[in-house]
């Protein structure tokens, strides 16, 4: 199989394989066989970072499984048993990596890529299970779309703003916004320059990195953003910094946020803005009950 044949055959199985545990799915799986959907707000609301932390290890577990069967598939398709069926292993082992050395290595690179677009999106889903399990209403990027972020001045790197981006038109500083990162990398640089194109007052950075430095925690602090990450992690990391918080502080905050707008009176049309905008999420997650009845719940808020 030519190189490029075989970068389209992994890619076409890569889709194909993996079809039922797309990012979302494969979290919200993991969050059904935990019992999180019988929990109630207040046990979120206390156990966020264990939550977060099992949710994280529990679906790692079981992809690293799969991507293994995956990435033994696809290097099987390299050749058949009469290829080698006159070689000891060894000698198979070495004619397979001199004959393929590019298709090996591009499958490698393709596996890389896979993983850390799909680690960004189930970290991503991991928040909003949280979130709705913590009964927080929010605007998720990742349902509504980038386009309508950016559209309401929220830039890119926002993924979820609360109570919503009709909230967020009518007074930024009563809402809060939150960027996920499941590590910072050189890519931290990219977060306070978004913040200060929305003009928003702070931003709240969710990671699970436990290797940044006093320099980047000190800047975001300055830039007012902070760092949000499970308590262990800040335990055991940040313990001296009061500007790193646990996920569990964050949903308090959340919660004071959100009830700054208890008695706001909301005119017809933004009240028809924020419905459809719940609508929309809420077509995205018919399989998802917990979720579903999420969002029918915020929706009845505003008939």
């Amino acid at each position: 199989m030519k190189l490029e044949e075989y970068k389209n055959f992994v890619q076409k199985q890569r889709k194909d394989y993996f079809i039922d545990d797309m990012p979302y799915n494969l979290i919200y799986r993991h969050f059904e066989k935990l019992g999180l959907t019988s929990q109630s707000i207040e046990y979120f609301f206390k156990n966020a970072s264990y939550i977060m932390e099992q949710l994280r290890e529990n679906s790692w577990n079981e992809f690293q499984a799969k991507e293994h069967e995956f990435t033994s598939k696809m290097l099987s398709a390299l050749y058949t048993t009469k290829d080698v069926e006159n070689m000891t292993s060894s000698e198979a082992i070495a004619w397979f990596v001199e004959k393929f050395p590019m298709h090996i290595y591009n499958l490698n690179l393709s596996n890389t890529q896979s993983r850390r677009s799909r680690a960004g999106k189930e970290f991503e889903a991991i928040i909003e299970l949280i979130l709705i399990g913590a009964d927080i209403p929010m605007d998720s990027q990742g349902n509504i779309g980038k386009k309508f972020f950016l559209d309401k001045g929220l830039g890119k790197l926002v993924d979820i703003v609360s109570p919503s981006s009709s909230e967020y038109v009518i007074n930024k500083r009563n809402t809060v916004l939150i960027s996920a990162k499941t590590t910072l990398r050189e890519r931290w640089q990219e977060v306070p320059e978004e913040m200060g194109r929305t003009g928003a007052r702070e931003m709240f950075l969710v990671t699970l990195d436990n290797t940044i430095s006093q320099e980047v925690i000190e800047t975001l602090n300055d830039a007012n953003i902070q760092v949000v990450t499970t308590y262990s992690i800040k335990e055991a990391n940040y313990k001296k910094y009061h500007s790193v918080i646990s996920i569990e502080n964050l949903l308090v905050i959340l919660k004071e946020t959100v009830d700054k707008w208890k008695n706001f009176t909301y005119t017809e049309d933004v009240k028809n803005e924020i419905r459809l905008n719940l609508e929309k999420q809420l077509s995205k997650h018919q399989q998802h009950t917990f979720v579903k009845e999420y969002y029918e719940r915020q929706i009845n808020k505003f008939l």
